[in-house]
């Protein structure tokens, strides 16, 4: 009951404290605040992984969520690979259409990437430019994944611009198919180096980073 120890307590990560005797209904409410504060900052949190233009996860989770599936692909020897996309021309959409479309453009191929399957974990990287990652996926599938994102974007209609068709390029990697122990940053490079070749490759298609491996 004494005050250092009530401020010992919560300097050690207390939410609160009642002291004794006390009334249950009192405890009650005052775990039921606890659980509400707690549930609000997990909730902040969250949104602070959370790209405010696409809702997608931002580049800060994508690093983390990374590395986490890559740890765990190599422990478990799993599958995993990255798919890096982005879209073709961005910066002339903006220069003649203005930034309002080329948010709608960027708004468009996020839904298209959230919509995949259940496990991708699709992410804004930067600018135009995002990533997915394909969790328990080998390089023939992953290819097949990102040929599948390409060609619902391929045929998108826009409003105010008819006949308008607006590409996007994509670059695979899956981390056993190099052959040898690939860190995250040699994987997020080996996807990039796939986009830009995908890109040097006349745009709107998909490019693998190494020979797809056919096992899952």
């Amino acid at each position: 009951a004494s005050m250092e120890d009530r401020v010992r307590a919560l300097d050690l990560g207390a939410s609160d404290f009642v002291e004794k005797p006390f009334e249950v209904v009192e405890l009650k409410a005052r775990v039921r605040s606890a659980l509400r504060v707690q549930h609000l900052v997990k909730m902040l949190a969250q949104r602070a992984q959370v790209d405010g233009l696409t809702g997608l996860w931002n580049r800060t989770y994508f690093d983390r969520r990374l590395l986490q599936e890559c740890s765990e692909a190599q422990r478990h020897g799993r599958s995993v690979s990255l798919v890096m996309c982005d879209v073709d021309g961005f910066k002339r959409l903006n220069d003649e259409r203005g930034h309002p479309f080329g948010d709608m453009v960027l708004e468009r191929l996020s839904r298209i990437l959230q919509g995949g399957r259940g496990s991708d974990v699709a992410c804004r990287y930067g600018g135009e430019e995002f990533g997915i990652i394909l969790p328990h996926t080998a390089g023939m599938e992953a290819l097949e994944v990102a040929e599948r994102y390409r060609r619902s974007f391929e045929v998108e209609t826009w409003h105010g611009a008819p006949g308008k068709v607006i590409t996007a390029s994509f670059g695979v990697a899956e981390m056993a198919a190099a052959g040898r122990p690939m860190s995250v940053a040699d994987l997020v490079a080996a996807a990039d180096a796939a986009l830009y070749r995908a890109k040097l490759n006349g745009r709107n298609r998909v490019e693998a980073a190494f020979a797809p491996n056919h096992a899952g």
